[in-house]
């Protein structure tokens, strides 16, 4: 067990301690999601991506929210990345509420932030923590608070884990601090693990954390519409819940990621194609040289599942062959490419570049 995995019992032992009743808490069924088809199947090693997300949370105005006290929302995720178990904690506090937050006619809403992923999933147990509290207003609490959640929000944990995990402790002995000051307080929490080798069914979907005793809500009259959470009969005339505080969260499930501009590799695609578009034989051999090690760096990305390992291979390829087909052609051009009767000049660019192809031996 980590040192940083350790320390998380403090904080589970905070919400221990809380005096609030048993929450409820429970996994949304997949026919009481109105894009249930799109949720996705159960997740497999290597196969697909996952990210967690904050879809909405909703504070009753009768604790006294927003006068006298700020939420937080603290969520620890943890999980295989890079052939380790990662800690990855994320706080969302009044920075956040403040650009993302909406005022409710009884509370007050923020919704869809991601607080981990998008990841492979590797295998093995998922865990989350949530934990929903609050600090109060005009303490040096709350000037706390607002640092550690700028430290938690200044780097993005989609694309540089590696160096959001460094910080990771700076972030808990922030949280430790916090929690030891006066007028900072737990109100509800849950530890999630999934784990299929105990028969876990580690699937996607959406999961709810509500400050209410079990049995005191029919939870058969819960359902997600558009990321929210509603209650009454049907799906279509359900209405938003509003009954008590809650967090609603969910694990997503893809199986491509679209943001490969942004991972460590994607700097040595761009020198494969600044080598692609110089028509000389030794640009192009320092291009299938560079582009053998992008290859390398991408089967070794602990930030890509396989298949798109295959996929981006492929496409980056193709592009490197079409970049320098037509540098090539640009090369050749000559006052005797347009004697070629009414072409325009997109024409006769097209002829070059077809005759060049021709001559060219492309592969790698």
């Amino acid at each position: 067990m980590s040192l940083l995995t350790q320390r998380l019992h403090f904080f589970w032992s905070l919400v221990q301690q809380a005096p609030a009743q048993p929450p409820t808490c429970i996994s949304i069924p997949h026919q009481q999601v109105n894009f249930s088809n799109v949720l996705g199947s159960t997740f497999q090693g290597d196969k697909h991506y996952f990210q967690v997300r904050v879809n909405e949370m909703f504070l009753a105005s009768e604790r006294e929210w927003f006068s006298q006290y700020d939420p937080l929302v603290f969520v620890i995720s943890e999980f295989i990345y890079d052939n380790k178990i990662q800690v990855v904690p994320f706080i969302v506090g009044p920075a956040l509420l403040e650009n993302k937050g909406q005022q409710a006619p009884v509370g007050m809403i923020f919704s869809n932030t991601r607080v981990a992923g998008l990841h492979p999933y590797k295998g093995g147990r998922l865990t989350l923590s949530v934990i929903l509290g609050r600090v109060q207003r005009g303490n040096y609490a709350r000037e706390l608070l607002k640092l550690v959640e700028s430290t938690s929000s200044a780097l993005d944990f989609s694309t540089a884990l590696t160096s959001y995990t460094k910080i990771a402790g700076v972030l808990l002995d922030g949280l430790e601090s916090l929690f030891g000051l006066g007028g900072t307080q737990t109100i509800v929490g849950l530890r999630k693990e999934f784990d299929p080798a105990a028969g876990d069914k580690f699937e996607p979907g959406y999961f709810v954390l509500i400050d209410q005793p079990q049995g005191t809500i029919d939870t058969r009259q819960l359902w997600v519409r558009d990321h929210q959470l509603v209650y009454g009969n049907s799906l279509p005339t359900a209405q938003p819940f509003r009954q008590a505080d809650y967090v609603l969260y969910s694990i997503i499930q893809t199986s491509e990621r679209s943001d490969e501009v942004s991972l460590p590799f994607y700097p040595l695609y761009k020198q494969v194609k600044d080598a692609a578009t110089k028509p000389d034989p030794e640009s192009w051999k320092r291009a299938k040289a560079n582009m053998l090690t992008l290859y390398q760096n991408l089967v070794n990305s602990p930030d890509l599942i396989p298949s798109q390992v295959r996929t981006l291979v492929n496409r980056y390829v193709q592009e490197m062959r079409e970049l320098h087909a037509t540098a090539v052609g640009l090369g050749s051009l000559s006052s005797d490419t347009f004697d070629i009767g009414p072409l325009n000049e997109e024409s006769a660019i097209e002829v070059s570049l077809s005759q060049a192809s021709k001559i060219l031996d492309l592969k790698l």
